[in-house]
């Protein structure tokens, strides 16, 4: 059956295609995964939802929410000396600070609040151990019938640090939300994400280069020889000869 069956049903392909091609494709793109692999974990952890990657403060909705408990407050950042722009997570620049938190729901307009920055000393556990000493800034609990917190404080340093916000209520409520934050270290905060976005994209570009290379030195190996000139008459017979007197 093989030998009579049609040989142009399934054309025998080229020699050079045979050998490379499919494993040569294979393991590119094998090697491309495994440079971006770096990349993609990376890119889910710089751009994972700002709530889980910085506390309970996080972007939502186009507004900078903070989560306490059931409830939500819109926090809003302002540095009045170094710019009118707004900041949600990270403060940009050292000076004075101005903090705004606006509750939600109204529930919190009845609970007493009470807002506390820490410098960050690797976790609660060390915070505990001797919190004035590290606490930067306090405001006692109050209840604010207006739902409407201005905080204030200067950051001389630049460094890192947390928020706390604690609310505690009448029949035993008692929520608290940590937000870390930096001050005048963004870029530093973020270096490791681009580092690793950088580190993935070369190495994804070595592979290319070397597929490349391996592919050409392959259709190289396999090419056939080049065909030999066509030959005139004159080579083929000798010159012709001429006729007698």
């Amino acid at each position: 059956m093989r030998e009579g069956g049609n040989p142009d049903a399934h054309p025998a392909p080229q020699r050079g295609e045979a050998r490379f091609a499919p494993r040569g494709v294979c393991r590119f793109a094998q090697g491309v995964r495994l440079a971006l692999l770096p990349v993609v974990l990376a890119a889910v952890a710089g751009w994972a939802d700002p709530a889980s990657a910085h506390g309970r403060l996080g972007a939502a909705e186009g507004r900078c929410r903070l989560f306490i408990g059931p409830d939500i407050m819109n926090f809003t950042g302002y540095l009045p000396e170094a710019s009118k722009n707004e900041f949600c997570e990270d403060i940009p620049a050292t000076g004075p600070m101005i903090m705004v938190l606006d509750a939600e729901q109204d529930e919190l307009r009845d609970m007493k609040i009470e807002l506390r920055i820490v410098k960050d000393v690797g976790g609660e556990a060390k915070e505990n151990e001797d919190l004035q000493a590290v606490t930067v800034a306090y405001r006692e609990p109050k209840s604010y019938p207006t739902g409407t917190i201005n905080f204030e404080h200067t950051f001389d340093d630049p460094g890192y640090f947390v928020g706390i916000v604690t609310v505690t209520g009448d029949h035993g409520e008692r929520w608290v939300s940590r937000f870390p934050f930096s001050v005048g270290k963004s870029f530093m905060r973020d270096l490791p994400v681009y580092l690793t976005l950088g580190l993935g994209t070369l190495a994804a570009f070595m592979i290319y280069l070397v597929h490349r290379r391996r592919e050409t030195t392959a259709s190289k190996a396999h090419k056939p020889p080049p065909a030999p000139p066509p030959t005139t008459p004159d080579e083929d017979h000798g010159p012709e000869a001429t006729p007698a007197e």
